[in-house]
C-alpha cells in the first residue's frame, strides 16, 4: 500500500491516532510520555542516530513515507475513528 507523503510528526499522530502513535513511537524514541505534546517535543528535539542527521521524529515520518513504519502494519491496523469521521465528512 502506498501511502501519501506525511510532512510532520504531528500529522503523523492524527493519521495514526493518539494509541497508535505513541506505542508506535516506542520503537523510534526511550522518550515517550503519556501526552502526545510532550512527546513530540521530545522526539522532535532528541537525535536518532551517533552521527545527528536525523531526530527521531524525522526517522519516524520518513520510514512512514517509505511504508515501513517499524511496528505498524497498514494492512491489520485499521485507521483511527477520527479519520474515519473525516472520511464520511
Amino acid at each position: 500500500m502506498r501511502h501519501g507523503k506525511m510532512k510532520t510528526l504531528h500529522g503523523l499522530y492524527k493519521k495514526l491516532g493518539r494509541d497508535l502513535f505513541l506505542e508506535v513511537a516506542k520503537n523510534y524514541s526511550d522518550h515517550v510520555h503519556n501526552t502526545i505534546d510532550a512527546t513530540l517535543d521530545e522526539m522532535e528535539c532528541r537525535w536518532f542516530d551517533r552521527e545527528h542527521t536525523i531526530t527521531e521524529g524525522d526517522r519516524m515520518v520518513a520510514d512512514y513515507n517509505k511504508g515501513r513504519l517499524i511496528g505498524y502494519d497498514c494492512d491489520i491496523v485499521r485507521p483511527s475513528p477520527a479519520m474515519q469521521m473525516e472520511v464520511l465528512a
